[in-house]
């Protein structure tokens, strides 16, 4: 076992070398960037003060230098943990509505409805009750609150907290009679926002490029149009190569767009680029909890990758504790 390791770990030094000089000289199948790329075009020109106002959400208590949309938010996440839920996810609407465009205000509304339909989930099991048994304040929401924000005040950052309500949606019902169409219809938002007002939108090519990564490795998906079998890489090279020609994002994001684009590839059987972009992760990273993903990425032999690919994909899907929707990361 001790020599495996240190077999292991040699790789990961030399391989580690080489995949950051590919990434230094642009040859790790990265598609091209337009010069006059901006950071507002790509989503990634506020990222600080997302992260500020996340801050103050987290505050113990009041700030006098809290930005305007945290006191309302901060009211609102008290009720919901002293009690007065239905209260609580009302006034994190009312707040989305002041500001569709905050992905940190849409972002609490889809954690704390999942949060919420998680505990009466578990309170229905309990009971031996109808699982689906929620209260109206719950029933269908967020996606029925974001689909009437997204008709009265359209924008792209309305029309991505509705495709992952959508995601919300089928992390919480992983029957494949529920994923399916939710999946189909958060592409579909998705590809609409790419299609029509932002083509490099880095977020909504991030979370297209993950419904494309996290469906069964071996179902045809109920699309009209079917999706190209890189369907996922090339949407998350794209987020890659965007990052890298803006030098904006912190360094866990671009792990996570590293980690995502190297299963990206070991999905299509591409194993070489697969571990070159794994562990240009592990290179940016400096948490060892996600280094520790990817060590054992690192150590799938190429007859386990697929095996294990999926496997690994399910358990995250499962984490609810971690959801995949979760924007957070981006900011972090």
């Amino acid at each position: 076992m001790k020599s495996r390791f240190v077999i292991v770990a040699g790789v990961l030094v030399v391989g580690s070398l080489i995949a950051l000089a590919y990434y230094r000289a642009g040859l790790l199948n990265l598609p091209s960037v337009s010069d006059q790329l901006t950071a507002s075009d790509a989503g990634l020109d506020k990222l600080g003060d997302l992260r500020a106002l996340d801050h103050d959400l987290a505050l113990t208590e009041a700030s006098t230098e809290a930005r305007p949309l945290a006191t309302p938010v901060r009211s609102a996440l008290t009720a919901i943990r002293d009690g007065n839920e239905e209260t609580g996810i009302h006034q994190l609407q009312d707040a989305v509505k002041k500001d569709p465009t905050n992905l940190v205000v849409g972002n609490a509304l889809r954690m704390e409805t999942m949060k919420l339909k998680r505990k009466w989930l578990a309170q229905s099991a309990n009971q031996s009750e109808i699982a689906l048994n929620f209260p109206e304040y719950l029933r269908d929401e967020p996606v029925r609150f974001l689909r009437e924000l997204v008709r009265r005040q359209p924008s792209r950052e309305a029309k991505l907290q509705l495709s992952l309500a959508l995601v919300d949606h089928m992390l919480l019902f992983p029957a494949l009679e529920i994923k399916a169409p939710s999946s189909v219809e958060a592409v579909e938002v998705l590809t609409d926002i790419l299609n029509h007002e932002s083509p490099s939108y880095v977020p909504a090519l991030y979370a297209r490029g993950l419904n494309y990564l996290y469906r069964p490795f071996n179902l045809v998906w109920p699309e009209r149009i079917a999706a190209p079998v890189d369907a996922a890489s090339n949407d998350l090279s794209l987020c890659v190569a965007i990052g890298q020609k803006i030098g904006a994002g912190s360094d866990r994001l671009k792990a996570e767009l590293s980690l995502a684009l190297g299963d990206a590839y070991a999905k299509e059987g591409k194993l070489s680029l697969a571990r070159s972009w794994w562990q240009i992760a592990n290179n940016i990273a400096h948490d060892e909890k996600f280094r520790t993903r990817v060590f054992a990425r690192l150590q799938w032999g190429d007859e386990d990758v697929a095996a294990s690919l999926e496997e690994t994909l399910q358990h995250q899907m499962e984490d609810l504790d971690h959801p995949l929707s979760d924007l957070r990361f981006m900011w972090e």
